[in-house]
């Protein structure tokens, strides 16, 4: 924000904060309680990431470039799935329920935004309404992601 002294503020740019990008390029919501982080599931687990709602087919974009880590599919869980390890941090991001099998292989390097897949609804999210399922670890250690996703947002 600038202006004159003692006047009004106006935007004039946009920074990027340490090289993250929002992980949804469209328009997109939550699923309110049940898609937070630590949200209590059926058979006693909590749930472990953040649930960003897009319409199905709405791209995916990597969030900060590093390495993938793994691509996988998990029928029970988390479905079409990629893990992404940031390059020059302790962070791994997971993208779970994509609407295919990402056009990434193990051990490719990319950049911040570059398309990563679709937002879906494979695995456990058969029956919701389609959503990205981000999960963030920093030394293994889960971290709750909304507020970094939240942050990432403008």
């Amino acid at each position: 924000m600038a202006g004159p002294i003692g006047g009004p503020l106006r935007r004039v740019g946009r920074i990027r904060l340490h090289g993250h990008e929002f992980p949804i390029d469209g328009r997109h919501g939550t699923r309110g309680y049940i898609g937070e982080f630590g949200a209590p599931r059926v058979d006693g687990r909590t749930h472990e990431g953040f649930d960003i709602t897009a319409a199905c087919g709405t791209p995916l974009v990597t969030v900060r470039a590093g390495t993938i880590l793994k691509r996988a599919y998990d029928p029970d869980l988390y479905g079409n799935y990629v893990v992404l390890k940031g390059e020059g941090e302790r962070r791994t991001y997971k993208y779970a329920h994509m609407l295919r099998p990402a056009p990434v292989t193990k051990g490719q390097e990319v950049r911040a935004g570059r398309r990563l897949g679709s937002v879906g609804q494979t695995g456990n999210a058969a029956g919701t309404p389609c959503h990205l399922h981000i999960e963030i670890r920093t030394h293994g250690r889960l971290l709750d992601p909304e507020p970094l996703v939240d942050s990432w947002t403008w």
